[in-house]
């Protein structure tokens, strides 16, 4: 039994070991939006073929649905933006409070700014959802209609509860241009102010630093033999964060667009794959100190919103979800109740040492990674300290999702079955 649990012990550590090479990895190539206008990470403008004196216009694209308490502080950055087109579209899903009203007012005062300044071009129009089509989920078929309005070469789809600094939007045209992109994906800063959001929010998005070798989206591994089997590989590592998505206007198109997800919830992750599978160019970016995002505000958004999406992350695979959760069991939980029974004297014998030795390294490692996302990352500290709570409460979950399965009783999202 004790060789089994220090072999147990000793896979966890390897596992540590390889996701920090992930991290050392990301370190380099997981590139923030702020970095951009260092001038050493892009050629310049005339070598990357940004036309400064005629820019593109930028469709920004938002799906509203009950957003009153986000849709104010997301308007107001855009208002404040420092790129001269935008073409300006949010569409009122059927909302029960007043999204509509408040984006309209801004509509308003746009077009009372805009008499008054003629160096920036901003249209900003209001939509109400038509019904939704069956097969349809709600927000693809809010996005699909807002392409249709989209007049732009690119398109940016912002969820309502992000906002910008006030040269985000140049920055991301900057990467556009810079990378030749035909997409690209901004994981916004997530502002975490409650225990509970800094607790699970941070979790999540802890993978992606720690679990996905960024680079690879848009350069396929050279340690997998042959070219062909590189190119089959690289939509695997293809990722993206549906809180703001950059699309080229013409390799949305090419794709099918929201019409090729309409019912898929992680919507954003499949595209990104079919770009890549497209042979289209993209990346990934960090958004922190350029793009923020509250994802959820209290434990009943947090738990209903993680819900909808646990399995689907999945692609609802039961033996990928299992695996996942054993997993985790295995590196996370099963060495922190190891090392409190080993210095608690359990268990006794000659192995005690060893058991004591890995389970603490193991434990350590998790810390110390989490504590280096919540650093590189500009997250509060106590984040990374909470990492084990955040585990636990996600195997909770796992078990409701199952749950869910078995009685087919799905989840809900703003008043919508999901």
């Amino acid at each position: 039994m004790d060789v089994l649990l220090i072999g147990i012990l000793a896979t966890a550590f390897v596992f540590f070991f390889a996701t920090s090479l992930i991290l050392i990895h990301n370190r380099r190539h997981f590139l923030g939006l702020a970095g951009l206008n260092t001038g050493t990470i892009l050629p310049a403008p005339e070598l990357s073929g940004k036309n400064l004196s005629n820019p593109d216009w930028v469709s920004i694209l938002i799906p509203a649905r009950n957003e009153e308490s986000n849709l104010p502080k997301l308007l107001n950055s855009l208002g404040k933006q420092n790129w001269p087109r935008l073409d300006i579209h949010i569409l009122d899903d059927q909302s029960e409070d007043s999204t509509r009203e408040i984006a309209e007012e801004f509509r308003d005062d746009i077009k009372s700014r805009m008499r008054d300044n003629p160096l920036s071009d901003i249209h900003v129009t209001v939509h109400s959802s038509l019904e939704r089509p069956e097969g349809w989920l709600g927000k693809n078929w809010a996005c699909h209609q807002l392409a249709g309005h989209a007049r732009g070469n690119i398109f940016i789809f912002l969820d309502a509860d992000t906002w910008l600094a006030p040269d985000a939007i140049s920055l991301i045209m900057d990467g556009v241009h810079g990378f030749e992109l035909d997409f690209a994906t901004v994981w916004p800063h997530q502002v975490m102010e409650s225990l509970l959001e800094k607790t699970v929010v941070s979790s999540v998005y802890a993978t992606v630093a720690a679990y996905l070798p960024t680079r690879y989206s848009y350069r396929a591994p050279v340690w997998i033999p042959f070219r062909n089997l590189r190119q089959k590989v690289k939509p695997m590592f293809a990722s993206a964060c549906g809180q703001c998505m950059i699309f080229n206007k013409d390799t949305y198109r090419e794709i099918g667009g929201h019409k090729s997800v309409k019912d898929k919830v992680v919507e954003d992750v499949m595209l990104a794959k079919m770009v890549v599978r497209n042979g289209s160019a993209m990346r990934m970016f960090h958004g922190t100190d350029r793009l923020w995002c509250r994802m959820y505000r209290n434990p009943s958004e947090i738990f209903n919103g993680f819900r909808k999406n646990f399995f689907a992350g999945f692609n609802y695979s039961m033996p990928s979800f299992f695996l996942a959760w054993l997993l985790h069991f295995i590196v996370y939980v099963l060495p922190a109740f190891v090392l409190i029974a080993a210095l608690a004297g359990i268990p006794e014998g000659n192995t005690q040492p060893v058991i004591t030795a890995l389970s603490a390294v193991v434990v350590l490692t998790a810390l110390i990674q989490r504590l280096w996302v919540a650093k590189f990352l500009k997250w509060p500290l106590s984040a990374g300290f909470l990492y084990l709570l955040g585990i636990l409460w996600f195997h909770m979950l796992a078990f409701v999702v199952i749950y869910d399965l078995l009685s087919k009783s799905g989840a809900t999202w703003k008043g919508r079955p999901v």
